[in-house]
């Protein structure tokens, strides 16, 4: 397979993730899942690809969209600068393989992009308080995780034995060979070593309250990572480890609930990889399983895909299992066997191959595509210019932007800030209890605000559901009592306007409330 059939391949199955996360549509994922996996076990080709481009983003434009995850949005941009860049080879009368080389450096700086603007806008005075950082109650969900079982197994005895194994064949193991020591001895000090490990690290600990210096740590590891992270990766010679880090970092956040979004990540990290690693992985990229040879990508892509299966028997079966940390877990095993050759080849010292990175942009890429990337950037740049303030990569960060001052430590008196989006708004004091069990976002609503322009998106969707919805609210400063929002003279929506399109927004708390609270 070509490196443009193995990012695709990549590509395609981070989508078909997000189609089978919940299976909101099951006959949309059953279709791309079907289209999908022809592709892949057929010719991968330009046109192909360009018509899986067209019909992922026409399905998330017509029924998803302004109201998605950021790796959604994400993926859509990428969507549109991956076939724009394909119009323009096609024009050009460039190869493949011409094609798949000027979009790398767009790939790679886009990913650098959404890793900075997510570390910016957690350079806030709230995501610095351990007690209500989105960084912390993160930490929380991944200890939870590690303390579960996956197939009535310990989650963290797994991750034990696996960095025992990796620790063994790759550096403990090849140092050996020339020695006299017992390695069955050492095997087995190290198999004791994880198992007291596991015993008095994980199995009995409660992990309700952390040490506040741990809680800090955290705090700038994760900016260490997305904000100076991103900056390294435009050193070559750097790029190995933060992209092992950032690796890894997906490989945890993956099991506790964004499998889409890692796997997203990860295939992008690949166009990272040096040409001649890649020349060494595409040398034993052959898997032999029960006496037949597959592909590593195709093998990733199978054993995504069988992952559907048990978020089907979750959420449309109702069967009860943790799907996140199932889910998660296949992805890394998939991303394991898939990245084999380079992870042994990583922690062999003998012959190991001498990583010279790769610059993030290079001459290969038109200078049109440049465009995207100011976009990419506009779009990071939203909540502070007075815009949207849900989707825009500040994703768990704990920003406010809303009112005449921010909590952002560069940006605290919005000097950026252009529109007035962010002020307009309704304070909901009552909901009916139906509305209210609806969905989290419902709940938190009373006595919070909400943009006018969300306000009416929902009404517009309780209109096309034909809901009666008493709503008690204020709008400056006058006091509204509606017996049903839905047919107000001046509040009912039965259309959206571009503003409901094209913005999403997040419920505000009241400035007297205290610190920011942790929201996706």
């Amino acid at each position: 397979m070509s490196p443009f059939s193995i990012f695709t391949l990549l590509y395609m199955t981070a989508f078909l993730l997000e189609m089978q996360e919940k299976w909101k549509a099951p006959g949309f994922a059953l279709a791309f899942l079907a289209l999908i996996t022809v592709f892949v076990f057929t010719r991968i080709t330009r046109i192909k690809f360009f018509t899986f481009l067209i019909l992922s983003t026409a399905y998330f434009l017509i029924f998803r969209f302004p109201d998605v995850a950021n790796h959604v949005n994400f993926l859509i941009y990428l969507n549109l600068a991956l076939m724009a860049g394909m119009v323009y080879a096609w024009i050009k009368q460039a190869s493949t393989d011409h094609y798949y080389a000027m979009m790398r450096p767009v790939l790679r700086a886009s990913l650098l992009g959404v890793y900075f603007w997510a570390g910016f806008h957690k350079l806030n005075t709230d995501f610095l308080i351990p007690q209500v950082s989105c960084s912390s109650m993160m930490l929380y969900r991944i200890l939870d995780m590690v303390q579960s079982n996956l197939l009535g197994i310990p989650v963290m005895l797994i991750v034990i034995a696996l960095a025992l194994t990796g620790l063994w064949q790759g550096l403990i193991r090849p140092r050996l060979k020339s020695s006299n020591f017992p390695k069955i001895l050492l095997l087995a000090l190290l198999t004791c070593g994880g198992i007291l490990l596991y015993t008095f690290g994980f199995a009995e600990r409660d992990y309700v309250l952390l040490p506040e210096i741990i809680l800090q740590v955290n705090i700038y590891f994760v900016l260490a990572w997305e904000l100076l992270g991103s900056l390294l990766l435009l050193v070559p010679r750097l790029q190995a480890p933060i992209l092992l880090l950032s690796w890894l970092m997906h490989a945890f956040i993956a099991m506790i609930g964004f499998v889409d979004f890692s796997a997203l990540a990860g295939s992008l990290l690949f166009t990272f990889i040096p040409d001649r690693t890649l020349q060494h992985w595409q040398e034993q990229a052959e898997i032999s399983l029960g006496g037949r040879k597959m592909h590593r990508a195709r093998l990733y892509f199978g054993i995504n895909a069988f992952a559907g299966i048990f978020s089907a028997l979750y959420y449309l079966a109702y069967l009860d299992f943790d799907i996140k940390v199932t889910a998660g877990a296949i992805l890394n095993l998939a991303s394991i066997l898939f990245l084999w050759p380079i992870l042994t080849q990583l922690f062999t010292p003998k012959n190991r191959l001498d990583w010279q990175g790769l610059p993030v942009l290079n001459a290969s890429m038109p200078k049109f595509m440049g465009v995207f990337l100011i976009g990419l950037c506009c779009f990071g740049l939203m909540p502070y210019l007075g815009l949207r303030t849900a989707g825009t990569f500040s994703m768990f960060s704990n920003l406010r932007t809303e009112g005449p001052r921010s909590n952002h430590l560069l940006l605290a008196s919005n000097p950026l800030k252009q529109w007035g989006y962010q002020e307009d708004v309704v304070w909901v004091l009552d909901l009916p209890p139906e509305i209210v069990e609806r969905g989290s976002k419902n709940a938190e609503l009373i006595g919070s605000a909400l943009p006018v322009v969300e306000f009416k998106k929902m009404i517009y969707d309780w209109t096309q559901a034909g809901q009666t919805v008493p709503v008690v609210f204020e709008y400056q400063g006058q006091l509204y009592d509606s017996p049903n929002i839905v047919q107000d003279p001046k509040w009912q929506t039965p259309q959206r306007n571009w503003e409901m399109y094209l913005m999403a927004f997040r419920v505000i708390e009241p400035e007297n409330s205290g610190p920011n609270l942790c929201r996706w």
